[in-house]
């Protein structure tokens, strides 16, 4: 959607479906653009927050979540920016991930989906609800679908392995995994138990863990 009203312009015109949408399940809804400003957000979500347009959501997502969310975010907008004008906003982005509520962490689904773009601004519409599954120890899930044909876009979530580590510090933390001490995994890749523990140092600095099994989990 382009128009000439101004991002704010759109949401107030949004806000009525918002809130109809908000009556009809249990989920928290919010109505943002770009620069972070809500226009709306649901009003048990920012009952402890006095200005509810200074909501930050990121304060709310586990913080291992939130690293794994930027580099999906990063990669998002590498969607959009391949596509067609008209095709933008066709698109739901669909976020399983741990939130803070009171106290602890829950699991919650995290929706969203642009509603119209302006200049260098954007308005997005977010669906907040709770996952079926609330294993503590799942990772970030993440779907991109197409809201007009229910296709579901391949999508890969690269981990910090995928983006700080070589091929060869990969594989050796692949083979950490499988319980192989650095002997075994000297013998297998025929190289020196030396390289493999500098191999191994590396990636304890490049993941800044202290151990191999931090490494492992990370």
């Amino acid at each position: 959607m382009t128009t000439d009203k101004s991002i704010e312009e759109i949401a107030q015109e949004y806000i009525p479906q918002i809130k109809f949408l908000e009556k009809a399940g249990s989920f928290a809804v919010f109505l943002s653009d770009r620069y972070g400003h809500y226009y709306y957000v649901t009003e048990y979500v920012t009952k402890d927050i006095q200005a509810p347009q200074e909501l930050n959501i990121e304060k709310l997502v586990h913080p291992d979540d939130l690293e794994v969310v930027k580099r999906i975010d990063k990669k998002v907008w590498e969607f959009l920016d391949s596509l067609p004008e008209e095709e933008k906003l066709a698109y739901k982005y669909i976020y399983e991930l741990r939130v803070l509520e009171k106290g602890k962490y829950i699991r919650m689904i995290y929706q969203t989906r642009l509603l119209a773009f302006k200049d260098d601004n954007f308005l997005v519409m977010g669906m907040i609800d709770l996952a079926p599954e609330q294993s503590t120890n799942t990772s970030v899930r993440f779907q991109i679908k197409n809201c007009l044909t229910d296709e579901i876009v391949p999508f890969a979530i690269e981990t910090a392995t995928d983006t700080l580590l070589t091929p060869r510090e990969r594989e050796i933390l692949a083979l950490a995994k499988e319980g192989m001490f650095s002997k075994e995994i000297s013998e297998k890749l025929n190289i020196s138990i030396h390289t493999v523990n500098r191999h191994r140092q590396n990636i304890l600095e490049k993941l800044q863990v202290d151990n191999i099994i931090e490494a492992i989990r990370s």
